[in-house]
């Protein structure tokens, strides 16, 4: 018998996918950038949005998102002095907020071939916030010299600023290329944390 001229049999993994998406829900908490007055600066909403990513390796990815947010509010309040009046004016804002941003970033995947993955990430966020203020005045009598006084017309604003950003959170697998995703992204600022984003959905790699 033969046994010279062997087949050489070899066994290779199956090709490792390059691409996955997602879609998602999130908690969004954002902080007023304004500090001119003493109030709660924080406010929230709820948000959703959709990433895609690329493989570099089995644990490098590049990830691009865009998001967007329901309304929000805050209220703010100020003290105005008025000529000939011992009592000054008390006007408050309210300030209806929303929010949508895009983002791309490196995240890193622990772990390969395994249904559960933890990860980090970092990035850059850019960020544009509408905010439509209306201003109200308490009510007083004709009499007194505040009432000449017209409450200023309702305003819009658009702020727009760009966000490096860390993140954490897993991914696990329900199937061989369907994952649940949760993570926590926080956007940092000049004057410290800018919010706090608490994602998670479903998605797939291919």
């Amino acid at each position: 018998q033969d046994t010279g001229a062997a087949a050489a049999v070899t066994i290779r993994p199956a090709e490792p996918t390059k691409w996955d998406a997602a879609i998602y829900a999130t908690w969004l908490g954002e902080r007023w950038p304004d500090s001119s007055f003493d109030s709660n600066r924080w406010y929230g909403v709820a948000s959703g949005g959709a990433q895609v990513g690329y493989h570099l390796t089995s644990h490098l990815k590049v990830e691009l998102d865009v998001a967007t947010s329901s309304q929000g509010q805050i209220y703010s309040f100020e003290v105005i002095p008025v000529p000939g009046s011992l009592t000054p004016l008390y006007l408050q804002r309210k300030h209806d907020f929303r929010v949508t941003t895009a983002s791309a970033g490196l995240e890193y995947q622990f772990f390969e071939n395994a249904w559960f993955h933890p990860l980090v990430g970092t990035g850059l966020e850019f960020l544009r916030e509408r905010q439509h203020i209306e201003t109200a005045f308490q009510t007083f009598s004709p009499r007194d010299p505040r009432a000449t006084a017209m409450p200023p017309q309702p305003e819009t604003l658009v702020r727009y600023a760009a966000r490096p950003f860390i993140a954490g959170g897993f991914k696990a697998y329900v199937s061989d290329h369907t994952f649940i995703r949760s993570d926590l992204r926080v956007p940092w600022s000049p004057d410290g944390v800018a919010g706090l984003a608490w994602r998670s959905g479903v998605g797939v790699d291919f």
